[in-house]
């Protein structure tokens, strides 16, 4: 035998009337349920806050516990066979052994090829060892990743100088400056550096 369906009981609201009664989930109810979107803002990059604070400095003191600061940030995640590669690099510098500077820091950077401070690291020890185009193709591609390292553009300063492209120096410290106007003697350095550009001594 069969039964017959049993009808379907039905609340009232004001002057309408609801399937189910009070149990029924209405559109509304569904679309409350719906989980929201995580919009939290992300956390600011500690390396960027240090470069912008570097910018704002009000006293050399200040600006040199910021660069500080900013270097210790840009060695975070460095290994700690790189570290120790870096150790023997600046060995090197001090006893004039280039070459083994130059393969310590080389072997660095096969270890960790995306470090631009490994990258401005062997510009200094390729600027020392007199090789000037190796610096600068170093620094070309530290620059790149990271533009607002004042020592690699100080560093740049350098080597032009030592290749006598006076006009390119000026450049690169006015970078430096820019990101840092506390620079020690930056002021100084610069007028130097116009005077060899002009053709003047200094």
């Amino acid at each position: 035998m069969q039964l017959a369906a049993a009808p379907v009981p039905k609340a009232e609201i004001g002057h309408q009337t609801v399937p189910g009664g009070a149990g029924a989930a209405s559109p509304a109810s569904t679309d409350h349920a719906a989980v929201k979107p995580d919009v939290r803002a992300p956390k600011p990059d500690p390396l960027k806050e240090a470069v912008k604070a570097l910018r704002e400095a009000k006293s050399g003191g200040e600006a040199r516990s910021l660069e500080a600061r900013a270097e210790t940030l840009r060695q975070k995640g460095l290994d700690p066979a790189v570290l120790l590669l870096i150790k023997h690099a600046n060995k090197g510098l001090e006893t004039l052994d280039f070459r083994l500077a130059q393969q310590a820091i080389s072997d660095a950077l096969v270890l960790q090829p995306d470090k631009a401070i490994i990258r401005r690291e062997r510009a200094h020890v390729r600027n020392a060892a007199g090789d000037f185009d190796g610096a600068i193709s170093d620094l070309a591609v530290a620059l790149q990743a990271d533009p607002d390292d004042v020592k690699a553009w100080e560093l740049l300063a350098e080597v032009e100088r030592g290749r006598h492209d006076y006009a390119a120096a000026v450049n690169a410290l006015d970078h430096a400056l820019a990101l840092d106007p506390k620079l020690p003697d930056g002021d100084k350095r610069r007028k130097d550096l116009e005077l060899l550009r002009d053709g003047r001594p200094t």
